[in-house]
């Protein structure tokens, strides 16, 4: 039995392909695509924040800083999503997205094996 937990884990549950599909160029463009993403949501979500706790103290005045502000938290943004203790939502969707990866390599091998097995034997008349 499923531990209550575990049921609604998303993180626990894991893609089971190959391994060798994650070692593909294809995989790793989309990890690397999946970090960005999550990258950009957090960036997304604490200038948010900040810009709405900015609103709470009072009207906005000039901050001459505003833009190295912005690429702080961009640049945290890159470092969590790069890191292996952080959220891991990049995570979560390559193993989702791999999958994918994967049925198209196993459907291009097999392609390739139907192909050679009509091939064989012409090459043997």
């Amino acid at each position: 039995m499923l531990d209550p937990i575990r049921k609604y884990n998303f993180r626990v549950q894991e893609a089971k392909v190959d391994p060798e599909v994650h070692k593909t160029p294809q995989a790793r463009e989309l990890k690397e695509a999946c970090q960005q993403f999550e990258s950009i949501l957090w960036s997304q979500v604490w200038k948010k924040m900040r810009n709405s706790a900015r609103a709470v103290g009072g009207p906005e005045r000039e901050r001459p800083w505003r833009q190295m502000e912005d690429l702080s938290l961009e640049m945290a943004s890159d470092d969590l999503a790069a890191s292996a203790n952080g959220p891991g939502l990049w995570k979560m969707l390559y193993d989702r997205m791999v999958v994918g990866l994967a049925a198209e390599r196993t459907s291009v091998s097999a392609e390739r094996l139907a192909e050679d097995d009509t091939e064989l034997p012409e090459a043997l008349e």
